[in-house]
């Protein structure tokens, strides 16, 4: 019998098991091993919107390391993170007049639930509704783009 990828407790395993499915043309598996290491990025954090940001920044982080072939660090907004916080950065990318870059490849491999803009929208009572506005906008324009 097969192990059920949600019960992956190890970022080591699941990258071993993203890399076999990536080999082997298996893209659901890839997927949900890739939503699964998100999740324990977030698995230490109490609040459950922070919670949410770590995985979205994980997942974020994810596509910067496929992109260039090694782990690569989201600089300017682990910077932004330290300087401003969690709820500064979400507002920021919702924000923002362009789609971020990790927006952008998150969109394109189906998992907008990874992204800041789905993150602002699960907790809209925590933010303004400017805010909440645009992320709504940019979700929607992305899907019907």
């Amino acid at each position: 019998m097969k192990k059920s990828i949600s019960s992956y407790t190890s970022v080591a395993d699941l990258t071993k098991l993203m890399a076999n499915a990536k080999r082997l043309g298996e893209d659901e598996t890839y997927k949900q091993a890739f939503v699964r290491r998100c999740e324990l990025e977030g698995v230490d954090y109490s609040d459950p919107m922070h919670r949410d940001f770590y995985q979205a920044l994980a997942a974020y982080e994810l596509t910067l390391e496929e992109k260039h072939g090694r782990k690569q660090a989201a600089g300017r907004t682990r910077q932004k993170l330290k300087n401003k916080g969690v709820e500064q950065c979400l507002i920021d990318w919702a924000s923002s007049s362009q789609e971020t870059s990790g927006f952008v490849a998150l969109a394109e491999r189906g998992l907008m639930e990874l992204t800041a803009e789905h993150v602002v929208l699960k907790y809209a009572d925590r933010f303004d509704p400017g805010v909440v506005a645009a992320a709504q906008r940019r979700l929607s324009n992305y899907q019907q783009g």
